[in-house]
């Protein structure tokens, strides 16, 4: 992302247009804040200042609660740099919690992709490991709503074992 879609945001942006990025099934936010940080971190090597704002939904209220909250154990030290756990984490009993400034880029909330209508006018929809999920029509369901969702020229950001069906062209 970093080399390749992130750069792409860049061109025709003024510094008032929000990057936009929807995460749906977001599961607990693991993904929504590892976005956030590394977007953040682009903006800072490149020298921008330019509002994020990231929409992570999932369709279960309690993996949502959990997302919000950012609390995670301490077997994340196993992935995370201690270099960014430093710098984006404050440590708390038994793990760690992703700091406010990184929560306030990430609006999480109850959402069906399948059902309710989509964020729009976004510069990325990462859906990563949630199409394996779905039966191949309800994939060529949704494919159509992530490309209503996105700007021209946006990017759908797919798992290794996501795959947009019929719909790839």
């Amino acid at each position: 992302l970093k080399e390749s879609v992130f750069p792409k945001f860049m061109k025709n942006r003024t510094a008032d247009s929000a990057i936009r990025i929807w995460g749906p099934g977001c599961s607990t936010g693991e993904e929504a804040y590892s976005l956030a940080i590394s977007l953040l971190e682009f903006l800072e090597d490149v020298g921008a200042k330019i509002p994020i704002q990231i929409f992570a939904t999932d369709i279960s209220e309690s993996a949502i609660k959990k997302a919000r909250i950012g609390v995670y154990s301490e077997g994340i030290e196993r992935s995370v740099s201690s270099e960014r756990l430093s710098r984006f984490f404050d440590r708390v009993s038994g793990g760690y919690k992703i700091n406010k400034s990184i929560r306030d880029l990430c609006l999480f909330s109850k959402h069906d992709v399948t059902s309710d209508p989509p964020f729009s006018k976004l510069d990325l929809v990462s859906c990563r490991n949630v199409l394996i999920y779905f039966a191949a029509i309800l994939q060529k369901h949704v494919i159509p709503i992530f490309h209503y969702a996105l700007n021209p020229g946006g990017f759908l950001f797919l798992g290794k074992s996501d795959s947009p069906g019929g719909s790839a062209k």
